[in-house]
């Protein structure tokens, strides 16, 4: 039911409820910078000189692992020469041994070719002695005949070279008379005897070049072939050495790129961690100001409303005001009391919003702030979400919904157990991130001052986002 005030009686309400309002405001000031305090610890301090140290460690590892691959590329190629030398050497070995069985094969030619000829020197001795028996039987039977005087025989049986005596003036004498062929065969016999020496001697220095000359070709060709195979082992080896010391700086050079990105991610959160200290330091400033501001306002508007009461006093005006329903008397809380809290927040329905506005007593002037959305509410008077839930309940809280959330009750009900009177709290991260509040009035519905701009209006309990919980007044 509505209680009928003198409008005087009103005025210096609204005289107390503008000084209550400076009290309002200036708890404000202390208790935003809790608000906006960050809970969290502040991260590790990261100089860019220590990302620029780490940045430089990291380029020098990349540098030295960039030289590394050029140096195991250098290897592979060596290698591959390398390998390319032990094949050569390998055919060049194999050619040396083909080579060797051709000398060998000759050597066997040689030593069958030096055996005829030597098989021909018997011969030609043979030969060689049986003309010279010829010759002999010859000179004997001619001697005996009688037909070769006893000198020229003489001259022939003795002397050592038969054609040395023809040549001394009897051969024309000798061969006209005789025919001496036992002499030509005992000459061809001595020649033949000659060559075939000759010829076995020769097989024979052919037979030991062909073998000295596969034997050090054989020889040079196994060297060549040790000596490609040792360089590839070499290396092999030095390219395994290569390739474990890339791995060691590869592995150094991850965990420098790790560390890199680390600093950069910690001094990526330091810089936004001063960024957002720097920003609670301006909305630090900004809430005093305008704490000071409303402080300013309500001062004036307190008395603005003392001249006025005082002169209404003396004029002896005596028109009535409405208030609305009664608030809720002081003590436990009881459902009658939800009620009544509920129906007097719905009796401001319509009243506009105004930011930092609203007192347990009544609508006042906002405060114009620019940087939360309401560039003109010190020229708008109303409420906002908080001062209408202390109108809702007649009861001066903190003029902050984080802080009504702790004080206004001890009891916070589930979103299944509510109550009409119950406070209704919105966040996104925690009680003091708490950004909205409105008084529930049930099934489902809540009446609230939504934002600069609106007015008082009922909406569902599930319209917003981030419901945090809900506080039972006077619990």
């Amino acid at each position: 039911m509505h209680v009928h005030q003198s409008r005087t009686g009103f005025r210096w309400r609204r005289a107390s409820a503008a000084i209550a309002l400076v009290g309002t405001a200036l708890g404000t000031v202390l208790t935003v910078p809790n608000a906006l305090a960050d809970p969290h610890k502040p991260p590790p301090k990261v100089t860019s000189g220590q990302v620029n140290q780490a940045a430089s460690t990291k380029q020098a590892l990349a540098n030295k692992v960039g030289e590394l691959s050029s140096e195991i590329a250098q290897a592979q190629q060596q290698l591959l020469q390398l390998q390319g030398r032990q094949e050569l050497a390998e055919q060049k070995y194999a050619y040396a041994v083909s080579k060797l069985q051709i000398a060998q094969h000759k050597l066997t030619l040689a030593k069958t070719a030096a055996t005829k000829a030597q098989d021909r020197v018997v011969s030609a001795h043979q030969a060689v002695s049986t003309a010279h028996d010829n010759f002999v039987r010859y000179i004997q039977a001619t001697y005996m005949a009688g037909s070769l005087d006893s000198t020229t025989a003489g001259s022939l049986l003795t002397a050592t070279d038969p054609s040395a005596l023809l040549e001394q003036g009897t051969l024309e004498e000798y061969q006209s008379e005789h025919q001496l062929n036992a002499i030509g065969q005992l000459q061809r016999a001595t020649v033949a005897e000659s060559n075939a020496e000759a010829d076995a001697r020769a097989a024979v220095l052919a037979q030991a070049k062909a073998t000295k000359s596969a034997q050090d070709a054989a020889t040079a060709a196994a060297q060549a072939k040790q000596d490609a195979e040792d360089a590839v082992t070499a290396a092999q080896a030095e390219r395994a050495q290569l390739l474990a010391t890339k791995a060691s700086r590869q592995r150094e050079l991850n965990t420098a790129t790790a560390r890199l990105a680390t600093l950069n991610h910690q001094r990526t959160k330091y810089i936004a961690y001063q960024r957002h200290q720097r920003e609670l330091a301006r909305q630090r400033r900004l809430a005093r100001i305008a704490a000071r501001k409303a402080a300013r306002e309500a001062r004036r508007e307190a008395r603005r409303e003392a001249r006025l009461a005082h002169q209404h006093q003396h004029s002896g005006g005596g028109s009535t005001f409405h208030p609305g329903p009664t608030a809720p008397s002081a003590g436990g809380w009881t459902a009658a009391k939800g009620q009544q809290a509920a129906q007097r927040a719905l009796s401001q329905l319509g009243t506009p919003y105004a930011w930092a506005g609203g007192t347990a007593y009544g609508p006042t002037r906002g405060v114009c702030s620019p940087s939360n959305g309401a560039p003109n509410d010190c020229y708008v008077t109303g409420y906002d979400c908080s001062g209408l839930a202390m109108y809702a309940w007649g009861h001066s809280w903190a003029h902050y919904a984080a802080t009504q959330y702790l004080t206004a009750g001890r009891y916070h009900p589930s979103a299944s157990n509510l109550m009409p009177g119950d406070l209704i709290f919105w966040s996104f991260g925690g009680v003091w991130s708490i950004h909205h509040v409105a008084i529930y009035i049930g099934n489902g519905q809540i009446v609230e001052a939504p934002y600069s701009g609106g007015y008082v209006q009922t909406a569902s309990l599930y319209e917003y986002g981030g419901f945090f919980g809900a506080t039972r007044p006077l619990s």
